[in-house]
């Protein structure tokens, strides 16, 4: 009896320390701390000063002394036909935001597939949490760059952010976001052109749908953003657990058979 109950806590131990393992590790779904975004274990392996009381989320937000909530951002589109243009105001998205709001307009990703602008089109990839991602993503801002305070990670640049060894985390850095996937428009404006094969905003991505994560913004309608595949807070959305080394990147679908293009995607169209 006393052998068979050494094993079955042996057995709950194992389980409990892969459970705290998994939960802990990588960006797997298993919260904030431990992930890719805890920037106390970023600080931990690459300088810095890590924030004295050990806080997660003060890299980014905070309760008292944020950032002005009654910022706005100005959007002219133009009518191709007219030449008619119309200045779009929107409230920028700051949630009690403790570092810098970008004022940058980083260069947009177009192709002789997609413009939205030339057709008329609202189309700005700084609109809602996007601007956010860029303030530690954008290839310059150090990650101890908070609560007002110059930080002083010396790995500026695209290392900035090499988390997984590949040195390309500085998104925002050399061109801008013009070589990555669009963000910053209307789906609706998308998903009604055939010429972009996009399924309904009621379609899943993950366990999600898509019209949950448009960005709703008041003047200009359901906007995709880079919050729309990725959960930054590493919540139990994230649907991406392979492979088992950590790189899930916070997406909402899996990689797997690329399961989170074809979220939105329909190739069959």
């Amino acid at each position: 009896m006393k052998k068979q109950i050494i094993t079955l806590v042996a057995l709950a131990g194992i389980v409990a320390g892969a459970t705290l393992a998994y939960g802990a590790a990588g960006s797997q779904g298993g919260g904030i701390v431990g992930s890719k975004h805890d920037m106390n274990v970023f600080l931990t392996n690459n300088g810095g000063v890590k924030d004295t009381d050990q806080r997660v989320c003060a890299y980014c937000h905070t309760p008292h002394h944020s950032a002005d909530p009654t910022q706005t951002s100005t959007v002219t589109v133009t009518d191709p036909g007219t030449g008619t243009t119309t200045d779009i105001t929107y409230n920028v998205y700051v949630p009690l935001w403790s570092r810098a709001v970008l004022s940058t307009q980083f260069d947009q990703y177009v192709s002789a597939t997609f413009n939205p602008a030339a057709d008329g089109k609202f189309y700005d990839n700084m609109a809602g949490p996007s601007r956010l991602c860029m303030s530690c993503h954008d290839g310059n801002t150090a990650v101890d760059s908070y609560y007002g305070k110059t930080g002083t990670v010396s790995n500026l640049g695209d290392d900035q952010m090499n988390y997984f060894g590949s040195g390309h985390f500085a998104i925002g850095q050399s061109y801008g976001l013009s070589n990555d996937h669009p963000v910053g428009f209307v789906y609706a404006d998308m998903q009604g052109d055939s010429r972009y094969e996009l399924k309904t905003a009621d379609s899943s991505i993950g366990v999600k749908k898509i019209s949950d994560v448009l960005t709703n913004i008041d003047g200009v309608g359901a906007v995709m953003t880079c919050a729309s595949c990725h959960d930054v807070h590493n919540g139990t959305a994230v649907q991406n657990t392979a492979p088992a080394s950590g790189r899930g990147y916070f997406l909402l679908a899996d990689q797997k058979d690329s399961a989170l293009c074809l979220s939105c995607h329909d190739k069959n169209k």
